[in-house]
């Protein structure tokens, strides 16, 4: 298997997986609560603190699985126009993730204190995993925003590709800056997963030899 299918099939499996993942535990474990209303979310992690001790880990890793394919397309663009926006973009990308995992550290730790019934320090648990959330994900989105503007100038994609990540980019930062919480962030990350399936794809498509021409 080369490496255009490896990194193809990450970026169409991994992430639609975990997309699927969270919306099922979100609606079928946690019963819809989110952290928009902080009460009942710190309650429902508490109830069910075995299954978000495991799945939220492990959807957070099927994510970052298809953010790695990134790299890969990044590294395919090396010497062309759009190389250095998309490697910044990567990058920021790459720091936002790194930071995710902060958050879900944090918000395990709130399932824990919550399930034990030491709620003061599940609220601030809750606290830290807002905070880390928020500057994870405006600093995953102004870097979805670079990695578009890359493929739009180096044209290894479509420019509607290109188009979607500025766009997505753009929302997901003012949604994040706003109202973190907000339920329109799901919007956002709808996005990023129809962007990685397709950049999936569209690798899937090349040969090993055309990975930086036109998809």
């Amino acid at each position: 298997m080369d490496s255009n299918k490896v990194t193809g099939l990450s970026m169409i499996i991994a992430p639609v997986v975990a997309i699927l993942g969270w919306l099922v535990i979100g609606m079928a474990v946690l019963g819809g609560a989110s952290a928009g209303d902080p009460a009942k979310w710190i309650a429902e992690l508490g109830d069910n603190n075995e299954v978000v001790k495991y799945a939220f880990p492990l959807i957070t890793v099927l994510f970052l699985i298809g953010i790695f394919g990134l790299n890969t397309v990044k590294n395919s663009m090396e010497g062309g126009s759009g190389y250095l926006l998309a490697g910044f973009g990567f990058f920021l990308v790459a720091l936002g993730s790194a930071a995710q995992l902060g958050e879900v550290a944090f918000t395990v730790a709130t399932a824990e204190a919550s399930h034990s019934g030491d709620m003061a320090l599940a609220s601030s648990m809750f606290a830290g995993a807002q905070a880390a959330g928020a500057i994870a994900t405006f600093t995953t989105w102004v870097g979805i925003f670079f990695f578009g503007i890359g493929i739009l100038l180096q044209k290894n994609f479509t420019p509607i590709l290109g188009g979607l990540m500025i766009v997505i980019g753009i929302f997901g930062t003012l949604v994040s800056l706003i109202d973190y919480e907000s339920p329109l962030m799901m919007i956002g990350y709808l996005g990023a997963v129809v962007s990685l399936v397709w950049i999936g794809i569209s690798t899937l498509t090349q040969k090993e030899s055309s990975a930086s021409k036109a998809a």
